[in-house]
C-alpha cells in the first residue's frame, strides 16, 4: 500500500484531470474541503468509506487508489511530476497558455 502522501497525490491527480476544485471532491463526497485538503497533503489517512467514494467518483478501483498502480502504472515520481506541470501550466496567463500548446503540438509532430 501507497504512504498517505502517495494517495493524496493520486486523488489530486484525479480531481484536477477532472477540473474539480478540492471544494467540489469535498461536497461530492459529503466531507469538509479541510478533509480533502489533509488527505491530498498526506496529514490525514482517509476512512475506507471515503476511499470508497472517491474511487466511485473517478471510476477506478480501490486497489488502483490504495497501491497507485494505474492501468499505464504510472510511479508515484511520475504522478508528482504530473501534478507540478499541472500546477505550472495553471499558473500561465492566456497568451503562454497559447503558446505552450502550440509548442507541444510541434514536439508531438517530430515523434509521430
Amino acid at each position: 500500500m501507497m504512504k498517505s502522501i502517495q494517495i493524496g497525490l493520486k486523488v489530486q491527480a484525479l480531481r484536477k484531470a477532472q477540473n474539480m476544485t478540492q471544494e467540489d471532491l469535498a461536497e461530492i463526497t459529503g466531507v469538509s474541503w479541510r478533509t480533502i485538503s489533509n488527505l491530498e497533503t498526506g496529514r490525514t489517512v482517509p476512512k475506507l468509506e471515503l476511499i470508497y467514494n472517491i474511487a466511485q467518483i473517478f471510476q477506478i478501483s480501490i486497489d488502483e487508489l490504495l497501491t497507485g498502480k494505474t492501468q499505464t502504472n504510472k510511479p508515484f515520481s511520475r504522478l508528482k511530476l504530473e501534478n507540478q506541470v499541472i500546477a505550472d501550466l495553471q499558473n500561465l496567463d492566456d497568451n503562454m497558455l497559447y503558446h505552450f500548446k502550440e509548442y507541444i503540438l510541434l514536439l508531438k509532430k517530430d515523434f509521430d
